[in-house]
């Protein structure tokens, strides 16, 4: 069974990996460069032209291309520069859910806000579609050992879809937001927060103020308060069984997957919204401050910090193939951080040259292992940047 997807960015869930693709070694440690920008734009009867934004992270098929898709509901396979669409789909509203792609069966998962989930093979036909009938903003995840496309959707439900057929084994109700019962402009519009696949095969959502795990059949097995709303998404740390969670008041609560119980807390001592990731037993979460902070997962103390790195709000952190990570930053620009100790190792710049362009990114980039990266902006522009080769050959 493959190891389930650890965090909400996790490269498991949105590269794809064909086995014929070469995969030659980049320079992690080095600025990457854009190779290749496509800028989408809508264009009215009258002649107007209209950005459409970017606010899911594509998947990337490594030796192909990278599927994205966009605030029209329009779903494109690019070629690997951006420079050819292989095929176009358009769903029935925007996608905010990043996508995911089913490695096994070579499918890409996309669901829109409407609450549409489609499964698309690579090249283009529509495997599976399937009416959630609620808005779908969170990222779905994997359950691998019992092929089950976990989803948290807004009105406080939970949904688990069947991989293979895109039937619905559960719909359920979740925790709702404690303002819910006192007329809260906002509460329907959690859970906001992507599930996290545990190593035990179970999934944990955070709902409302709440931690929640399930089953693959939707059944309830623990749940803990947490007093304040979570709008990052969990991570599950497999090696030592715990989850780690962070609400907005700055807390980040170590759990044991299995039972939920508490093993430990950090306070930050500033705001999270920006999921946190895990690479090689070290943990990282950032604040609305732009501070970084990484955990020893072991330990479940601090290992380092760092002054600035943090994910722009509502993104996450994500992992670089070397193992360390990488996020979009307040600034719009992707700064990676090394992992062992947090040290700065580079920053993009997408200043081109170009009119009327704006430079800053809004999603979570996501990087193959063959040396390309992808982001995007809720101005329409979509990036593919290239790290260096590491040998001669591969220039």
């Amino acid at each position: 069974m493959p190891s389930p997807p650890a965090f909400r960015h996790d490269p498991r869930k949105s590269v794809l990996c064909l086995p014929s693709a070469p995969v030659p070694t980049s320079c992690w440690e080095r600025e990457p460069a854009v190779c290749g920008l496509d800028r989408l734009v809508h264009h009215d009867g009258a002649g107007h032209a209209t950005a459409v934004p970017v606010s899911s992270s594509p998947a990337v098929v490594t030796g192909a291309g990278v599927v994205f898709a966009a605030g029209d509901g329009t779903v494109r396979f690019y070629d690997r520069e951006l420079s050819k669409v292989f095929w176009r789909q358009r769903l029935d509203s925007p996608v905010y859910a990043s996508l995911v792609v089913d490695a096994e069966r070579r499918h890409v998962v996309v669901a829109a806000t409407s609450g549409l989930v489609v499964c698309f093979d690579l090249r283009g036909s529509v495997v599976w579609s399937t009416e959630t009938g609620v808005p779908v903003y969170a990222t779905p995840t994997r359950l691998p050992g019992s092929d089950v496309l976990m989803i948290a959707a807004f009105t406080s439900r939970a949904i688990g879809l069947d991989l293979a057929t895109g039937v619905i084994l559960f719909d359920r109700a979740v925790p709702r937001p404690w303002h819910a019962e006192h007329g809260g402009s906002a509460a329907h519009r959690d859970p906001y927060a992507s599930p996290v696949a545990t190593a035990n095969g179970t999934a944990v959502l955070a709902c409302g103020e709440h931690a929640l795990c399930l089953a693959p059949d939707g059944t309830e097995l623990w749940r803990h308060d947490l007093g304040v709303a979570v709008k990052a998404s969990p991570v599950a740390i497999h090696e030592t069984g715990d989850v780690m969670m962070c609400p907005v008041d700055g807390r980040c609560v170590f759990m044991d997957s299995a039972t939920g119980s508490e093993r430990g807390h950090t306070r930050l001592g500033a705001k999270v919204i920006g999921s946190p990731a895990v690479s090689e037993g070290v943990v990282v979460a950032g604040t609305q401050h732009g501070t970084v902070t990484a955990f020893d997962a072991d330990a479940r103390a601090v290992r380092w910090t760092a002054p600035f790195g943090a994910s722009r709000e509502y993104t996450s952190f994500t992992v670089l193939p070397n193992g360390d990570f990488a996020a979009t930053s307040t600034r719009g620009n992707i700064v990676a951080l090394r992992r062992a100790d947090g040290g700065f190792l580079w920053e993009t710049t997408q200043v081109l040259g170009l009119v009327e362009h704006e430079t800053a990114m809004d999603i979570t980039p996501v990087v193959g292992p063959d040396g390309s990266m992808y982001c995007a902006s809720y101005t329409g522009s979509i990036y593919h940047f290239r790290f260096q080769p590491t040998r001669e050959e591969d220039q």
